[in-house]
């Protein structure tokens, strides 16, 4: 996207541009890690629905709302306002509503069993609705702030630290401050802790979408309808800008299946350490550590990473040492030895946010190969696909691990699960990770952007956007 210097805007951000902004992914981690690590047990020991049952909410839930993500995508895609430009709009005034479906989600009403369930979907689609007002237009924004290739991996390297930091403080601090607000049974400490962690993303939200008022700005050209078939974009070209987009498919593969495995180990580790592990759950204290290594490290060598790897051996790379970590944990964990299978998956969730970073990254290279090929920026759209394929990957692993749960007899009231729960929660952190390992790597095997396709797109659009910058200033 070119910025019209007419308008005031900004052609390049600048580090503390980066920092400022990257600050909203502190909001959007510490709602998303509170939902993805906390809202089964949630459901299934606090509210009292049947893990099943909790599964198929989320599942119709996110299957609703991801539908709506592209849709979302062309509204952003098509605003063009004078005072907040395209993006900041709907961050500034969607992060209050999200604050308050965040609170709900975690707020148990007294009222029979059947109306909880009904609250339950209630909430969680007014949940996921506001999730996606926020998100979709914060997710676009990176792509607007450089078109260099690796200064946009170190965007999203400082994005997902500041992430880190709200995915340290839920993975080791939520479940003590919990306990400490009236105990992890009782439904007003949660609700206590949710409203806390709501205000703090509320207003963080608004600070980084104030931050890039710079760069996000209302764009004179496009309102005049000077810019060629940019500034309209038809559902045709749309469409082809996505499906027809090999590199984007390609990412959305490996990026989904590896979250598929993410959120499933993410969910089921509670259970692991609690049922599987002797009750060690002491031990997930380091999970929230680890994510914040990983992303300080992420800031001083990702770029030099991407560089000499490029993003498709980059990636590839990653999904297979992630790979060999879930065997070990399902060689160990029969044995119940809690220290291997801990190491194991710290170093697979260290890793991940490597993944994460990258995949990021690349689905701002497919938004450029679009560009390139069709001659439509549509980056707004193309981000939506990036979290239409993570809320489905969060619907269908919930409803999957649920229904398994429940199907092996998974009952909350029992100090010790049966044979069979036990096996279903070892092969549902381990197993099914594996195969969602596997699909990752035949998808960046058959991602078509080399690392001298990356340069070279990065070239063309910066001549491209130098020249429709020049025809404004004139």
């Amino acid at each position: 996207m070119s910025r019209n210097r007419k308008s005031g805007g900004a052609t390049e951000c600048t580090e503390k541009d980066i920092w400022l902004f990257s600050t909203g992914n502190i909001a959007n981690c510490l709602i998303f890690n509170m939902v993805g690590l906390y809202i089964m047990y949630y459901y299934t020991n606090i509210l009292g629905v049947s893990a099943a049952v909790a599964g198929t909410i989320f599942m119709v839930a996110r299957l609703v709302d991801a539908f709506t993500d592209p849709l979302m995508g062309m509204i952003v895609d098509r605003t063009n306002t004078k005072r907040m430009g395209k993006y900041r709009p709907f961050i500034t005034y969607g992060a209050p509503f999200l604050g308050i479906a965040f609170v709900l989600l975690f707020t148990t009403p007294n009222i029979s069993a059947q109306g909880k369930v009904i609250y339950a979907y209630v909430s969680y689609i007014f949940y996921s609705l506001t999730w996606t007002c926020v998100q979709i237009p914060q997710l676009a924004l990176p792509i607007m702030l450089s078109n260099n290739v690796a200064r946009r991996t170190r965007i999203q390297a400082v994005f997902q630290f500041c992430g880190a930091i709200a995915g340290l403080v839920i993975q080791s601090y939520a479940l003590p401050m919990i306990e400490a607000c009236g105990g992890q049974d009782n439904p007003a400490a949660w609700t206590k802790v949710i409203i806390g962690y709501s205000v703090a993303a509320t207003i963080l939200f608004i600070l980084s979408a104030m931050s890039v008022k710079d760069l996000d700005v209302y764009e004179f050209h496009a309102a005049n309808e000077k810019a060629d078939q940019n500034s309209k974009m038809s559902v045709g070209q749309v469409v082809n800008a996505v499906f027809k987009n090999r590199a984007l498919m390609c990412v959305l593969l490996a990026y989904g299946t590896d979250m598929f495995a993410s959120q499933i180990t993410g969910s089921m580790r509670i259970y692991f350490y609690k049922y599987n592990m002797g009750g060690r759950t002491d031990l997930m204290v380091w999970f929230g550590w680890v994510g914040t290594i990983a992303s300080i490290m992420m800031l001083f060598f990702v770029g030099s990473y991407v560089k000499k790897m490029g993003k498709r051996w980059g990636i590839a790379v990653v999904e297979f040492l992630c790979l060999l970590c879930t065997v070990v944990v399902l060689i160990a964990a029969p044995g119940q030895n809690a220290m291997a299978c801990t190491v194991a998956l710290l170093v697979s969730l260290f890793l991940f946010n490597f993944t994460n970073t990258l995949s990021r990254s690349a689905v701002m290279d497919a938004a450029n190969y679009a560009e390139i090929k069709t001659g439509v920026s549509c980056n707004a759209v193309i981000s939506s696909t990036f979290t239409f394929v993570n809320k489905c990957c969060q619907a269908f692993s919930a409803a999957f691990a649920g229904h398994i749960l429940t199907w092996t007899g998974y009952n909350k009231d029992l100090a010790q699960q049966s044979d069979g729960t036990l096996t279903a929660i070892l092969y549902l952190m381990t197993l099914v990770p594996i195969a969602a390992y596997v699909c990752s790597l035949i998808g960046m095997w058959l991602y078509p952007i080399s690392k001298k396709d990356e340069l070279e797109m990065e070239e063309k659009l910066t001549a491209k956007r130098a020249a429709v910058a020049s025809g404004e200033s004139n």
